[in-house]
């Protein structure tokens, strides 16, 4: 309660001072403030809870004094009515559903016949080429049918023919066998009887062994005698036909080339010749090494021309027998004649398929022998011959370091143009094709006799000459 002044006065107060009578009622009214359920705020208690579980209870600012309970069966009630209208709605949208369905199903059903009726006539379409192209095949193998018998007969024929053909093929190629065979023995006895009787060839041991063998029955004088015979003064040295004496020679005819293929000799005299040294008589001349080794060496030219031209193969390096018996050759020139001697042997060796493994292309006789040696060749044989080129190349090698040396090029355009050097014969022009008359007749057998004697002359002289040199040797 408000105080009043001490003299009376009606002044306001200025200091209220309130008894705890309005706290405890204050106090009071917030216990009474409860939670509402709707709202979550403190509000006065207006509806029990039981009111609130039974939904008797309206909006406290609303305007409709609809009860919630109210609300909710008209809630309820709205539901009931929209699920019987969605059940309404759905059982009518199903029959349009079912209509619509249906409609689709009769115009894809319309357009699948449609098609069908599409294919159906590119299927007749088709049927109808079909037959013509059949009708057309029938006529066509009908004809042949026609044609057929006579077809039959020609490929009947035809077999018989190629049969035949095979038999006259495996006949013909017999035949040329028996003719290869029968050739081989003719050349390989025209070879033999060639070194029998016309190039000797043979191994021959050195005069020393001889020597040496025969102590017992031959004096040492005559030994001695017999060295000093073959000696000569060459370049301020003495120097032996024999000097590689204890090697083994190889014999053509009568002269002899050392067995190592080492024909320095030669060279050595050709030398001594430049240099105006005479040789010690006429006798020790004729006997000299350069003479030895040159006639050796044209008989050796003049039978691999002539085995050449037996087995009927073509020489890699023309070469006539005349180069060696003719005018003194320098160093480069003999070496490079001498290499092409023996590239020419090396060749024939390999087109008659003599064995690799005892060929040694600086063994020129040597070599020559294992051609002529049937054990280890086939000497005679005609045809091509495959060999390994590794092979070819290492034999050759030692021979191109001589090939490929040349001092002159006038002299090689010389060589190449290939003197054979055979006795001269008259040029016999080829006869033409005429009616003959008797009196050309007789004077082509009497031509033709002339050439026959003048060939044969020629071969007597060239026998003569050889018969002479052996026998002036010996």
């Amino acid at each position: 309660m408000a105080t009043s002044s001490s003299d009376g006065s009606s002044t306001a107060p200025a200091d209220f001072q309130l008894s705890s009578e309005l706290e405890e009622v204050s106090d009071r009214l917030n216990n009474n403030l409860l939670k509402c359920p709707l709202c979550c705020n403190n509000r006065r208690t207006f509806y029990c809870k039981q009111c609130i579980q039974n939904g008797d209870f309206v909006q406290s600012t609303s305007v409709y004094s609809e009860r919630f309970a109210d609300k909710q069966l008209r809630l309820l009630r709205l539901k009931a009515t929209r699920a019987q209208l969605e059940e309404k709605l759905t059982k009518t949208f199903e029959k349009y559903k079912q209509k619509d369905k249906y409609t689709c199903d009769i115009n894809m059903g319309k357009e699948r016949i449609r098609l069908l009726y599409i294919l159906v006539n590119e299927t007749k379409q088709s049927i109808n080429r079909g037959n013509q192209c059949l009708n057309y095949l029938k006529d066509s193998n009908s004809q042949l049918a026609l044609r057929l018998p006579r077809h039959e007969e020609r490929v009947e024929k035809l077999h018989k023919y190629v049969i035949g053909l095979k038999i006259k093929q495996e006949k013909q190629r017999e035949f040329v066998e028996k003719k290869k065979q029968h050739l081989k023995k003719i050349i390989r006895t025209a070879a033999k009887q060639m070194i029998q009787y016309i190039f000797p060839l043979c191994q021959v041991e050195s005069s020393r062994s001889l020597c040496n063998s025969e102590e017992g029955n031959t004096d040492v004088v005559t030994c001695a005698l017999a060295d000093a015979s073959g000696t000569s003064y060459v370049r301020g040295r003495w120097i032996s036909d024999s000097e590689n004496s204890l090697e083994s020679h190889h014999r053509i005819v009568a002269p002899t080339l050392p067995g190592s293929g080492d024909y320095s000799a030669y060279s050595l005299w050709v030398a001594a010749n430049r240099d105006g040294v005479p040789g010690t008589n006429k006798e020790n001349s004729m006997h000299n090494p350069a003479y030895n080794i040159s006639a050796a060496l044209t008989y050796t030219t003049q039978l691999v021309n002539v085995i050449a031209y037996y087995v009927n193969v073509k020489l890699p390096y023309k070469l006539s027998y005349g180069e060696f018996c003719g005018n003194e050759m320098s160093d480069q020139k003999f070496a490079r004649k001498v290499a092409r001697l023996n590239s020419n042997v090396l060749h024939l060796c390999f087109t008659q398929n003599t064995d690799i493994h005892v060929l040694h292309p600086m063994h020129t006789l040597q070599n020559l022998m294992h051609l002529l040696n049937t054990e280890i060749s086939d000497f005679g044989r005609i045809g091509p011959m495959e060999i390994d080129s590794n092979i070819i190349e290492k034999l050759h090698n030692k021979l191109n370091s001589d090939l490929e040396n040349s001092d002159d090029s006038a002299s090689d355009e010389e060589e190449d143009a290939f003197n054979w050097e055979w006795e001269a014969v008259p040029n016999v022009s080829c006869p033409e094709m005429i009616v003959p008359h008797p009196g050309s007749i007789i004077s082509q057998h009497s031509s033709s006799i002339n050439v026959n004697q003048s060939v044969a002359g020629g071969l007597v002289t060239s026998i003569a000459s050889m018969w002479r040199g052996w026998t002036t040797n010996r």
